[in-house]
């Protein structure tokens, strides 16, 4: 296959996964209470982007260009909540804790709302460190660790992960993995597909080859890690690529499965 089709199959891919994961693993909200949106989408923005006292109803950060529009056309029927963390490397507290702490409040965010609300369906998206609480999440959901099931995570998308593995599933062909290495990727496979990575060419947090603290240290502002708006899947930006895929998912929550 060449790498425009295999580009252009995963562009479909993608579409494809976040829609019919809103349809085969949730109902049309038709019934559901006032509280409990069609469709919530968990946004957890980068390192130095957020903190843990920021408002979850506001977006911030890099993820603001995509949610944004969202937001504004879908209303109530989308749900958009940016998780607050330290999103720190050093201050307020260290990357790990930092880091830890992030997916301890998604863990609980979307665990409750999916123990309130059978049939909101759930999805994520992180950037850059927000990207590793993101995998962090999906890795313990697979596991059984906290509560919020992996079918109830109808698509996950992590951009610019430092713990990107290339053996996962990624929307882009870039060599290299993530600074801080990649967790296991056998415990995706529940997810069938509805898990991606995306790293972007010369991202030094998720396309490197080594462990270097000046890497790990500098490469969070590096123009290559904050391309995510204008990186292309088959000429196409990603952000409309990532849009598209989540109208259709608000559509089908909405509406149900064409007969």
């Amino acid at each position: 296959m060449s790498d425009v089709a295999g580009a252009a199959g995963r562009r479909l891919l993608l579409g494809l996964v976040l829609l019919l994961g809103a349809g085969f693993l949730t109902a049309p909200l038709a019934t559901a209470a006032p509280a409990c949106p069609a469709v919530a989408l968990f946004a957890v923005a980068g390192t130095n982007e957020t903190s843990e006292v920021a408002n979850p109803a506001r977006s911030v950060g890099l993820l603001a260009g995509l949610t944004d529009p969202l937001a504004r056309r879908w209303g109530d029927d989308l749900s958009v909540r940016y998780v607050p963390y330290p999103a720190s490397l050093d201050r307020p507290v260290f990357y790990p804790f930092s880091e830890g702490r992030g997916a301890e409040r998604l863990a609980r965010d979307a665990g409750d709302l999916a123990a309130r609300c059978p049939d909101t369906t759930i999805t994520l998206i992180g950037f850059s460190q927000g990207a590793e609480v993101v995998s962090d999440v999906v890795h313990r959901a697979a596991n059984g660790t906290i509560a919020l099931p992996p079918d109830r995570i109808a698509g996950a998308i992590m951009l610019g992960s430092p713990r990107r593995d290339p053996r996962a599933p990624n929307l882009l062909d870039t060599p290299g993995r993530g600074v801080l290495g990649p967790r296991p990727t056998r415990e995706l496979d529940v997810y069938d597909g509805r898990v991606y990575e995306v790293c972007a060419a010369g991202d030094p947090i998720c396309a490197t080859e080594t462990l270097d603290v000046s890497v790990f240290r500098d490469g969070w502002a590096s123009g290559a890690h904050r391309s995510y708006p204008t990186v292309e899947l088959d000429g196409v930006p990603l952000f409309t690529v990532l849009e598209r895929a989540m109208d259709a998912v608000v559509v089908r929550a909405t509406t149900g499965p064409v007969s």
